[in-house]
């Protein structure tokens, strides 16, 4: 029977709780990673998606530098002038309308973006939004109940731990791969 070890990544991007918001999303694009375990000393203490940065940036949207005209700002991100009209019809339009690159990929609008005084991802630390209670199985776990695991609670990565130490991780795209090239030899994961 396929175990969590057969399959699961010991190369593992870690984050730190120090780490600020904008760092941790620049360390997950350049891994092209959707979310990372969260470590100190070498003791796991939480985890970070890219779902949760995303959810913290949604709910404080202070998004201004004091004094300055949303036109002045929308025409400096790039986007055209917005009439009345168009703020009555369709208030969304704002939002698509202040970046030009509203349909590119998240990683490469939070790359292009600079460092700016009102920019809340360098103000806020991963360990103020982590998740502290993390799930975890062990590296001879069979497969079947870690994609239950997942299945059962709505998420994408479990952390591997042998004795409270983070050995590896294993994620939807790791189990997608085993059934894929055959290493679950037919077995249902």
């Amino acid at each position: 029977m396929p175990t969590v070890a057969d399959i699961m990544t010991t190369d593992i991007l870690t984050l730190g709780p120090d780490m600020s918001l904008r760092t941790a999303v620049e360390a997950l694009g350049n891994e092209r990673v959707t979310g990372a375990p969260v470590v100190v000393n070498g003791r796991l203490v939480g985890v970070v998606s890219a779902s949760d940065i995303v959810e913290f940036q949604g709910a404080n949207p202070a998004m201004e530098r004091p004094g300055r005209e949303d036109e002045d700002l929308r025409e400096e991100l790039g986007g055209p002038p917005r009439s009345d009209e168009d703020a009555q019809e369709n208030p969304s339009s704002f939002f698509v309308d202040y970046w030009g690159d509203s349909e590119s990929d998240l990683y490469q609008r939070f790359e292009g973006e600079e460092q700016r005084s009102w920019d809340l991802l360098a103000k806020y630390t991963v360990g103020e939004i982590m998740t502290r209670k993390v799930l975890t199985v062990r590296p001879v776990t069979p497969l079947k109940e870690a994609a239950g695991i997942m299945s059962n609670q709505g998420i994408h990565r479990l952390l591997v731990t042998e004795n409270d130490t983070l050995v590896g991780i294993i994620t939807t795209s790791d189990l997608v791969r085993a059934i894929a090239d055959g290493t679950l030899n037919g077995e249902d994961a």
